[in-house]
């Protein structure tokens, strides 16, 4: 059943979660949602849901156009949080159609507290617009980045990059 059928409001696609407390530094349990925008006038966004002790939740748009990030964040699909607490989001707006536009990983500093970001910005760029980055993960133990990219161009086939500070 569709969410207007039941007179809830649709969130067009989530894709992926990520909780706060899965970096091992967490100031509380906040799940952050990516929902994939599937319409010209639904953008997707990153929801972060506050989920307190009293059983309630807080819900706020963390990463929306028009709010704290540029027009070119699309589409975002995967989540991971790094050890300090930056959201690393993918998104896949090149493979999803003929946009001619490559898909892009961006980051979100936490602010002062979980629920807003005190910027986004664009960490990495994949031009092979076939391409598409299909999950995103932080190694614990050295904080190395994995991004996985299916339907790579030329040979087709996937692979797994391992992003890490020297």
């Amino acid at each position: 059943m569709t969410a207007a059928g039941v007179g809830a409001t649709g969130y067009f696609r989530p894709e992926d979660i990520e909780i706060s407390t899965s970096t091992g530094n967490s100031r509380g349990q906040v799940l952050y949602v990516a929902v994939t925008g599937n319409s010209s006038t639904v953008r997707g966004r990153v929801l972060a849901i506050e989920l307190r002790n009293n059983g309630t939740a807080f819900v706020s748009n963390y990463v929306k156009v028009g709010e704290n990030v540029s027009n070119d964040f699309l589409m975002p699909d995967n989540v991971a949080l790094d050890h300090t607490g930056r959201l690393f989001i993918t998104e896949d707006p090149g493979s999803a159609g003929s946009t001619g536009q490559g898909d892009d990983i961006w980051v979100a500093t936490p602010g002062a507290d979980q629920q807003h970001t005190a910027s986004v910005s664009r960490f990495a760029s994949l031009t092979d617009c076939a391409a598409e980055p299909t999950g995103i993960y932080f190694d614990r133990s050295n904080g190395t980045l994995f991004v996985d990219i299916q339907h790579r161009g030329g040979d087709g086939r996937d692979k797994t990059l391992a992003i890490r500070r020297e």
